[in-house]
């Protein structure tokens, strides 16, 4: 593993917090939903905006620690694709999270359902692993 490895992940990392410390002060000033009290025209947007900041927070939080993963799995050597493999477990991570936001929103959230996303994203890391060359 050379420098420019630790670097990359290093900003990686330091993009997701601060991209999570965004999703904080943007959810600390925004209105998430309309009420009697207050009325908020954005509502809808907002929580949009919401999902969207969570699921690049956890993409960029899970890619660089699944490279470190796979680093030290192999016994610190770098192997080929390494990074395109954190970068894909990273985007799953975060689809896995829209997801579960998403049905969370439309009310349909429900253990069966979340065990059926899990489900799905294993089986496509689990498809995605078995067409890589460079395993």
């Amino acid at each position: 593993m050379t420098g420019r490895h630790r670097l990359i992940a290093g900003g990686l990392i330091l993009l997701g917090v601060a991209m999570a410390a965004g999703l904080v002060a943007f959810a600390s000033v925004a209105c998430p939903v309309d009420t009697e009290a207050q009325p908020c025209p954005r509502a809808g947007s907002n929580l949009a905006i919401g999902v969207l900041m969570a699921v690049a927070a956890v993409a960029l939080l899970v890619t660089p620690f699944a490279f470190l993963a796979e680093v030290l799995a192999r016994r610190r050597i770098v192997f080929r694709g390494a990074w395109r493999r954190a970068a894909r477990r990273g985007a799953l991570a975060g689809l896995v999270v829209g997801a579960f936001a998403g049905l969370r929103l439309a009310g349909t959230m429900s253990v069966p359902i979340a065990l059926f996303v899990l489900t799905v994203a294993a089986a496509a890391e689990w498809l995605a692993i078995q067409r890589d060359p460079w395993r």
